[in-house]
């Protein structure tokens, strides 16, 4: 039996998920859809319900009068749905939403050591806590929003602060540390430009899957409208319920008058050269194999202005492969 355009929709959605363990609950599914066809939710909910629950032969009545030919292709348990036989990665999830609650205040914690950095804007975690998908001995992503010119300044002294407080990964003590492997700048929110392939399904659900944990400017929002690209793929991404529940970090009062002070006195040329110090020599301890990478155009590493991205394992071309040949089966 052929599916149509919404049901392939559903099962690619959930194919790519599976991949991570990750069962969805029905608003996620339904604002997650990867190349939806123009389709109201209470049609889409007849859709998952008849194909999780009704035997294959039969048919349903969709909300517009026509016909849904109905196929055991999902399943569903407390709420999440995920491909059939798949059952047990629903308690895998649940057990990950509280190890990744755990880890959400570690990174509460490291905020609060970094927030008062000169320059430095906003921090989202990313990643396997951001997306609340971690293991016990996951470390901790953050992606961090600085000022335009001061991204190596502000990389500096996040890393210099957080080594120092004993919070930042280091060799191979990773749980529960602090992982900075993502800088940006105002100017270079639009992260098109790195993407591995123009459908780049990894990238475009990961852009959607940060906990803007410190967010004073609301940049998490601008960040997402500056990467619109993404809505070409997935039609009902701003129905996706966002992390408004999650207690955020705020500036202190000192903290903010003493940010205001040095930005103050590294406003102009001192901070310009200031910076290039801070590039300089961070560039140079960085490994050689990291620096070749990036100058062979690595879309995993990425030494460019108003741009730093240390992801020496990118496992975006493998997550697209792996998803597209699971997939197979609904076309």
């Amino acid at each position: 039996m052929t599916l149509d355009p919404l049901q392939q929709s559903i099962c690619k959605t959930l194919a790519y998920f599976d991949l991570a363990d990750f069962p969805l609950t029905k608003e996620e599914l339904f604002a997650y859809l990867w190349q939806p066809p123009r389709a109201n939710y209470d049609d889409f909910l007849t859709v998952i319900l008849a194909s999780s629950v009704i035997p294959a032969k039969a048919g349903i009545q969709g909300g517009d009068g026509f016909r849904i030919p109905v196929r055991n292709d999902i399943a569903e348990k407390h709420g999440y749905f995920f491909l059939p036989d798949r059952e047990q990665i629903v308690e895998s999830r649940r057990r990950r939403l509280v190890t990744s609650e755990i880890k959400i205040k570690i990174a509460k914690k490291a905020i609060r050591k970094i927030r008062s950095i000169p320059f430095l804007r906003a921090v989202f975690v990313c990643n396997s806590v951001g997306s609340y998908q971690a293991e016990e001995d996951s470390d901790i992503d953050f992606f961090i929003v600085a000022e335009p010119g001061r991204i190596w300044l502000v990389r500096f002294f996040s890393n210099l602060i957080l080594r120092l407080r004993g919070l930042r990964t280091y060799g191979t003590k990773t749980k529960n540390k602090i992982c900075l492997s993502f800088f940006v700048d105002l100017s270079h929110l639009n992260l098109a430009p790195w993407r591995v392939a123009d459908d780049d399904i990894h990238f475009a659900y990961w852009l959607h899957q940060m906990a803007p944990v410190y967010n004073p400017e609301n940049l998490y929002q601008r960040f997402l409208q500056a990467n619109g690209w993404t809505e070409k793929y997935l039609l009902n991404i701003n129905l996706l319920p966002h992390t408004d529940y999650l207690k955020k970090v705020a500036d202190s009062r000192l903290g903010k008058i003493w940010k205001k002070a040095w930005e103050k006195m590294w406003e102009s040329g001192y901070g310009n050269l200031l910076e290039k110090q801070a590039r300089e020599w961070q560039i140079m301890k960085m490994k050689f194999s990291v620096k070749e990478k990036a100058e062979k155009g690595d879309r995993g590493i990425v030494l460019a202005d108003g741009v730093i991205k240390l992801h020496e394992n990118d496992t975006r071309r493998k997550h697209r492969e792996n998803w597209l040949s699971k997939i197979k089966i609904y076309e």
